[in-house]
């Protein structure tokens, strides 16, 4: 372990240590749910399965032939609810991998690896490499991120690339201050572009941290030449993410427009159940940083305040937690954990100040082998903590969590009746009578088109002179087929029952 603590030495070994642990780790978890799951994953899928022959057609469902809402997110025809680059890097996952649960967890995976190198970075850039490391080693082990990347929590894959693209927008801030090298601001206005065409305008968070760590210089002589260094990332954000607005207003005006109101009620109501007070994401902490969450991010705060760091540094890690913190506990009504999940990097920095402090103070009253062993085993035991191994094999040995209603037995069944569709039906078929939860993971698993209700007798007798061929599971729940297509000789009864 002592290679890995080194500020000094093989940083090399470190590096390959983060990326091929993180990796692993959540390459492992995502393989023991062999389904979609529920909130938001399956949707998502989905979306980007159709964009893999079509990626400027955002569809939910591809052939919407009978009526449908189109406000209705979770059932409808053209998708525009989110932002589309990380759906694409899904479809072009699934293009290299094939439509399976791998291919879509697998951009997520490779996110959370490259963004324990990015944390290791900014520990270096500020001067405090160990900090950086155990703030690396901490994420390496964070049960909520695996769960994110698992796509067992909310949305999910969306979340994990939101969360890269805003820490590295303002990791390229950092290097900036440390180097002065404009080709930072280059990378700067392209990753925050890219945090915005993920999930809207919380990506230009970077910019907000940039204009407090100018305006608290005290100089007021540089604020206009300082500000105006921010015209050429701005221009390049906004070169990334235009586009696609003004293209989704122009191709789908009516689906883009509630989109974007929706968007913005976010902030006046809390819709969808995600409701809360002020204080809401302080009862998340635990659950993100580990059960000694509070106390280490205290302790951590007090430590920065005390180190030598430099102030743009501080001002800009500070900035980014507040900003967050303030902007989704008092402004936005709809509350939701991931939401501020996205700069955990630097609350995990704060954290990691605690172990650079236990290693100098260790290696005043210890030899340092034994400062070593002490620190590696007290760093090893908040890694423990913040895994939650037993919340883990809960959601995904024993098939169930608090945070995601899922029985794993059924979710297996039904999904292995998805796969089977194309075969069983051989050719494909409008399916009626699905599970009215889980045709998004019939369409993913299967090119069939499946609904999870039927049309009354006029529209079903529409579908057939229209030459469509008819499938329906047969009945299951209280979701028992109606005479007139129960009694067709033309549908294919499907003998598989859905649970």
């Amino acid at each position: 372990m002592r290679f890995l603590l080194s500020s000094e030495k093989k940083i090399y070994l470190r590096i390959l240590f983060l990326f091929t642990a993180t990796l692993c780790i959540r390459l492992y978890y995502n393989q023991q749910d062999p389904y979609l799951h529920n909130w938001d994953e399956r949707f998502h899928a989905l979306v980007a399965k159709n964009m893999m022959s079509d990626p400027f057609k955002p569809m939910l469902r591809i052939d919407a032939l009978l009526p449908y809402n189109y406000q209705d997110w979770w059932d409808n025809h053209i998708w525009v609810h989110k932002q589309p680059l990380f759906l694409w890097q899904m479809a072009l996952s699934m293009k290299v991998f094939g439509v399976n649960e791998f291919a879509v967890r697998f951009p997520s995976a490779l996110m959370c690896a490259l963004l324990s190198l990015i944390i290791f970075r900014i520990g270096i850039v500020i001067n405090k490499p160990l900090a950086g490391f155990s703030a690396a080693f901490l994420f390496c082990f964070s049960f909520f991120s695996i769960e994110q990347t698992c796509g067992a929590i909310g949305m999910d894959h969306n979340d994990v690339a939101m969360g890269f693209y805003v820490t590295a927008s303002i990791w390229c801030l950092l290097e900036y201050y440390h180097s002065n090298k404009k080709y930072w601001l280059i990378l700067l206005g392209i990753f925050s572009g890219c945090a915005i065409l993920v999930k809207w305008l919380i990506g230009v968070l970077v910019y907000g941290c940039w204009s407090i760590c100018i305006l608290l210089q005290n100089n007021y002589k540089k604020y206009f030449h300082e500000l105006l260094k921010m015209i050429l990332p701005l221009t390049i954000t906004s070169i990334i993410f235009i586009p696609w607005q003004v293209y989704i207003i122009k191709t789908f005006p009516e689906e883009s427009k509630y989109v974007y109101e929706f968007n913005r009620r976010h902030i006046t109501e809390a819709l969808e159940g995600h409701t809360g007070n002020i204080f809401i994401y302080l009862k998340y902490i635990n659950t993100q940083y580990s059960l000694l969450g509070i106390p280490i991010i205290l302790s951590g705060i007090l430590l920065m305040l005390r180190n030598k760091i430099q102030k743009e540094y501080k001002i800009i890690l500070s900035s980014a937690i507040f900003i967050i913190y303030f902007f989704f506990s008092v402004v936005v009504a709809t509350k939701a954990a991931g939401y501020v999940y996205i700069i955990s990097p630097f609350v995990l920095l704060i954290i990691g100040l605690n172990f650079d402090y236990l290693h100098s103070f260790l290696l005043k009253k210890f030899p340092t082998d034994k400062a070593v062993i002490i620190l590696s085993g007290l760093l090893f035991i908040t890694c423990f903590m913040n895994l939650q191994y037993l919340r883990l094999n809960k959601s995904h040995f024993k098939g169930h969590s608090d945070y995601n209603v899922e029985n794993k037995k059924n979710k297996i069944n039904n999904t292995t009746i998805y796969k089977s569709l194309d075969s069983y039906l051989n050719g494909n078929y409008v399916v009626l009578n699905g599970n009215s939860v889980e045709t998004a993971e019939a369409m993913f698993y299967s090119n069939q088109n499946v609904y999870g209700w039927w049309p009354d007798e006029p529209a079903y007798n529409g579908l057939k002179a229209a030459g469509y061929k008819i499938a329906a599971f047969t009945d299951h729940g209280k979701q028992l087929l109606p005479p007139y297509i129960k009694n067709d000789p033309d549908v294919v009864i499907i003998d598989k029952v859905l649970q």
